[in-house]
């Protein structure tokens, strides 16, 4: 009887794992390989670059700022940006908050275009290696009057130039 009963049992492993012995689930036979190409000629989407932009921003991080708006000139090669602010933002800050707005530009360029280069604290980011840009900070009371703007600087393609304030 001990005789059948383990013969049973051997059998019934032996018949267990005689079953598939070759995952194809974990490891199945024909892998997807991904796809590192890098793409140059990728069409923009200035309203998901919008998006983007714009959810970068915590105003809360930006105290002052009211409000903000951009345009691209892509036959000119050109973005012009401008930011309108408070009577509680001095030259220096709208320098900084200007700079931010460019290289969040760059960056919500860079998501759908992986061979542009991310911005970091030196340089704009390699959106701006081929586009210039023109940024101006003003006041939201007195946007009409340049005299009491903040910033207004054109800066050339490929120049990284810091974003200063006017005199």
């Amino acid at each position: 009887m001990k005789k059948t009963l383990f013969a049973a049992a051997l059998s019934c492993v032996m018949i267990l794992s005689s079953g598939c012995t070759k995952s194809n689930i974990l490891s199945p036979e024909e892998k997807p390989q991904p796809d590192f190409t890098v793409y140059t000629d990728v069409q923009l989407e200035w309203h998901q670059v919008t998006d983007d932009v714009m959810s970068y921003y915590d105003y809360d991080e930006y105290p002052g700022l009211v409000t903000f708006n951009y345009a691209h000139r892509d036959e000119e090669k050109m973005i012009e940006a401008q930011l309108f602010v408070d009577d509680t933002v001095d030259k220096e800050t709208a320098a900084r908050y200007a700079a931010d707005l460019i290289r969040h530009i760059n960056d919500s360029i860079a998501i759908q275009n992986n061979s542009i280069s991310l911005a970091d604290e030196e340089r704009y980011g390699g959106f701006f290696d081929d586009y210039g840009f023109t940024v101006q900070v003003m006041p939201e009371a007195t946007k009409e009057d340049e005299s009491t703007w903040l910033v207004n600087m054109t800066v050339a393609a490929g120049e990284h130039t810091p974003v200063t304030p006017l005199p």
